[in-house]
């Protein structure tokens, strides 16, 4: 990143110490602080774009020296945009410019995304998935096996074992992440074995043309620029895109995400267990939480969908079970008294 990238008219000096740069101070503060690589590239992207619109409208593009007027400017030529003004506003405070707080920011709104999909939203996902080996394997990777985005990006054509049926899971971690392996979905093999072969067929051309070229190691892998490459990040973010507007071809305005995809499927699986005469008292949830790989089962609770036909059921069956509640009679055995005395005994007269 080159000094003043983001800060142009104050960093048009080329005497100035990088250090100097409140922008540049800003983002190293950040990075201090354990910001990922993607957060910062978000927050890069924030400043550049609002201080190109305050260089072309002819303003100070120097946070230590934004006025009032120049926070209502931004809040009206970045739409009320709570996050982006939120970021601006770190970005002044960092420079010791309150002027935002003296503003205001707009209140954020209600959030746009459902965090499950219904059973129809689903199937009709299945549905739409098909005939692409690249979104039908990530729709099941997400919704069949619950795995994250990152564990998407991070499996490997090894990790595969068609022959035990499982899979193994690199969980996420900056360091050494979690591995542990997983039992594939039934659904699963079949996917694999036409994605691989088409990986199988993609690397063989790459080697043609770049006989000295490594192979990627990773599952998921695309074209770029001839090269056959590992997909990042912006990988899985347009796969969601394509099947959002698929999935709006068939009636469905649904918001996707690969954590949708995860939550969804964890909802999907309890209603199962729940359906299922075998189920144990305590396995349906412990079974979701080996589904989710969390460490603590109050995560896991926080997954799942509430379901009021299900608590309407309970209560129901509460009432069925205790009716004596309200009948106004006293159930079996209320009448003994608390000191424990046997109900056949006659009271005392002392």
């Amino acid at each position: 990143m080159r000094p003043g990238s983001f800060f142009p008219r104050f960093a048009r000096s080329p005497l100035m110490d990088p250090a100097e740069d409140p922008v540049l101070r800003w983002l190293a503060l950040k990075k201090e602080r354990g910001c990922l690589p993607r957060t910062l590239q978000q927050y890069r992207w924030v400043a550049r774009t609002a201080l190109a619109l305050l260089q072309r409208a002819g303003r100070t593009t120097d946070p230590r020296e934004w006025s009032a007027e120049d926070a209502r400017w931004l809040r009206r030529r970045l739409k009320e945009d709570p996050w982006r003004l939120g970021t601006l506003a770190d970005l002044a405070r960092c420079s010791r410019n309150f002027v935002f707080h003296e503003v205001g920011l707009p209140r954020p709104g209600p959030p746009r995304r459902v965090r499950w999909l219904s059973e129809d939203q689903a199937r009709a996902l299945i549905e739409v998935s098909q005939g692409d080996r690249t979104l039908r394997l990530a729709v099941l990777l997400g919704l069949a096996q619950g795995l994250r985005r990152v564990e998407w990006l991070r499996l490997r054509v090894t990790d595969i074992d068609r022959a035990g049926g499982r899979l193994l899971v690199r969980g996420k971690g900056r360091g050494q992440p979690k591995e542990v392996w997983m039992v594939m979905h039934p659904a699963l093999p079949a996917a694999f074995e036409t994605y691989l072969s088409w990986r199988q067929t993609a690397v063989r051309r790459a080697l043609a043309r770049h006989p000295l070229a490594p192979t990627p190691p990773e599952l998921l892998v695309h074209w770029r620029r001839g090269q056959l490459v590992a997909y990042g990040e912006g990988g899985p973010n347009r796969w969601m895109t394509v099947l959002e507007r698929r999935m709006r071809a068939r009636g469905w305005d649904v918001k996707l995400s690969t954590h949708m995809l995860r939550r969804t499927g964890a909802t999907l699986l309890e209603r199962a267990l729940l359906r299922s005469p075998d189920a144990s008292r305590d396995g349906v949830y412990r079974s979701v939480q080996g589904f989710l790989r969390h460490e603590n089962l109050a995560t896991t609770m926080r997954y799942l969908e509430r379901d009021p036909s299900r608590e309407r059921k309970t209560m129901e069956t509460y009432g069925r079970a205790l009716d004596w509640i309200g009948s106004g009679s006293s159930p079996v055995g209320a009448s003994r008294s608390v000191a424990g005395a046997r109900p056949d005994s006659a009271p005392s007269r002392g």
